[in-house]
């Protein structure tokens, strides 16, 4: 199985994020997660921006889930609405790959922290940013 990126975000910044994962999924090709680890057969990451009014009614809720007993990993983290829509497109690309990349290390410390377990997240992100040079 392979990893998965995809996007939740409100419409003024989904489309700018969905364009930029694009950017990035046709760069990095299909990452295959058993390459990683064997703990795991899948991971989704979902990028997640949504302005405060959003946030206060439950819209792009934080989540670091990972299922043993199923093999896959959820990640959802928040990139700062405002922050997001003020930035350049080089800071915009930089906030999209840096949720990636934090969504990966907080898999390797869940996963390495289990007994028995091991992810080597740091090596994915590394392999990452050499496709994405």
């Amino acid at each position: 199985m392979r990893l998965f990126i995809s996007t939740e975000a409100q419409s003024s910044s989904g489309h700018i994020i969905s364009n930029i994962r694009n950017q990035i999924e046709s760069r990095i090709g299909n990452i295959e997660v058993t390459n990683y680890t064997n703990d795991l057969d899948s991971i989704g990451i979902i990028i997640n921006c949504f302005d405060k009014n959003f946030l206060s009614v439950g819209f792009g809720k934080t989540r670091k889930y990972i299922s043993y007993k199923n093999r896959y990993a959820d990640i959802r983290l928040n990139i700062p609405f405002e922050e997001f829509m003020e930035a350049d497109k080089d800071k915009r690309i930089d906030m999209v790959k840096n949720n990636i990349y934090e969504s990966i290390r907080i898999i390797d410390s869940k996963l390495n922290k289990k007994n028995g377990c091991k992810f080597d997240g740091e090596r994915m992100i590394s392999d990452i940013e050499e496709k994405l040079k």
